[in-house]
């Protein structure tokens, strides 16, 4: 069973806020050849973004250990666009295991097409946030 945890819309700002520092990590990580750390920090800010949307539409976000769970209650959020978002941070979140526990650290295509993906699931967020709630996030 999913596990989700009670929030209050000032919960989605800080998780908003957690989204932009890993985001920051991740093109620090980008620009300096680090393909690995992008891509783990792309993740994280994109699960802390899936957060905030949450929190915002339906009161809660995911506490589980399994990613996975994020992504289904984004789907049943309510916000516009969300169940397409949900296919999207899937498909984010199914690059996890290669990107953090494999040997090889990943090709920069591979990481590029991450951090990719991730920049358009947190602008999304953003976006989404700015709009229900009617101010800058």
């Amino acid at each position: 069973m999913a596990r989700r945890r009670r929030a209050e819309a000032r919960d989605a700002t800080a998780y908003l806020t957690f989204a932009a520092e890993l985001w920051a990590a991740c093109e620090f990580c980008k620009d300096s050849g680090r393909g690995r750390a992008a891509g783990l920090n792309a993740i994280h800010a994109s699960i802390a973004a899936a957060d905030a949307v949450c929190v915002l539409f339906k009161g809660e976000s995911s506490s589980g250990e399994a990613h996975g769970e994020a992504a289904e209650l984004l789907a049943a959020s309510g916000a516009p666009g969300a169940r397409e978002k949900a296919v999207q941070l899937t498909a984010i979140l199914g690059m996890k295991n290669n990107i953090a526990h494999e040997r090889r650290a990943p090709s920069r295509v591979e990481a590029e097409v991450l951090v990719k993906r991730a920049q358009r699931f947190v602008e999304w967020a953003v976006e989404t946030a700015r709009i229900k709630t009617g101010r800058p996030q």
